[in-house]
């Protein structure tokens, strides 16, 4: 939580964090929706998030085994695992904070910026088999309308929800799994899958509807139907509240 406020606080107030609320926002996102995600971002610098949890007396092995830190191989120092990066935190079923998604965002692309996503290893409070990213927001639409809508990205999800359908949760890029339906399943037996149109996101989308039609949930698929639109976000992008009408 503490550094969930670090990252937003790292959006608004600095000068390449302000820079990355445009990107955001040339995305697509409300300022509204940026918040209501609480979006941050990572200063592209080794150690601002470590210090700062340091001077709010966290120790040096509560940083690390959070995910948050990692130790240099020589044992001499720990440096911020999140570096020039758009954060979006990831909460537990309780609406927890317990890890991060960190997007790749600097001003100068080089070849040495890394994976354009890294996400908080697995921890004692982060199993990423056993958290989908926005159910805590979608779990009571999600049981009203007897739904979910699964996706694949973060940003799926979050412009689903700027377009009014808001029992909507994401797999954050990995595999959907036997945990993430029995957490579903406290809410609805209905589930809609639309994920990206690549190959990636159609193998994960036949892998996806083997498993939930074995766990006895009743399948929809969302066809996009549009070239230019890979994902839901992109859909969200250039239609808005159109988003609405396909999903039903």
């Amino acid at each position: 939580e503490t550094a969930a406020r670090f990252f937003e606080k790292q959006l608004y107030h600095s000068p390449v964090g302000k820079k990355a609320l445009i990107y955001l926002k040339n995305r697509g996102l409300t300022e509204d929706i940026t918040k209501e995600f609480r979006l941050g971002f990572a200063p592209d610098d080794w150690h601002s998030l470590g210090n700062f949890l340091r001077d709010r007396g966290f120790i040096e092995k509560d940083i690390i085994n959070a995910g948050l830190s990692l130790k240099r191989d020589d044992g001499s120092d720990i440096y911020d695992r999140f570096r020039s990066r758009i954060i979006f935190p990831i909460n537990d079923i309780n609406d927890q904070v317990v890890g991060f998604t960190g997007r790749i965002f600097s001003e100068v692309s080089t070849k040495d910026e890394g994976a354009k996503y890294i996400n908080t290893p697995q921890t004692e409070i982060y199993d990423k088999s056993r958290v989908l990213y926005g159910l805590s927001k979608a779990k009571l639409e999600t049981r009203r309308a007897d739904r979910c809508l699964l996706v694949e990205g973060n940003m799926d999800a979050i412009m689903s929800c700027q377009a009014g359908v808001k029992n909507v949760a994401a797999t954050s890029g990995t595999a959907l799994t036997p945990s993430h339906l029995q957490l579903l399943q406290r809410y609805t037996n209905n589930l809609d899958f639309c994920f990206d149109t690549d190959r990636a996101g159609l193998v994960a989308t036949r892998r996806g509807i083997g498993l939930a039609l074995s766990q006895n949930f009743n399948i929809k698929i969302v066809h996009l139907n549009d070239p230019e639109c890979k994902d839901p976000a992109d859909y969200v992008k250039k239609f808005g509240q159109k988003w609405g009408e396909i999903v039903t």
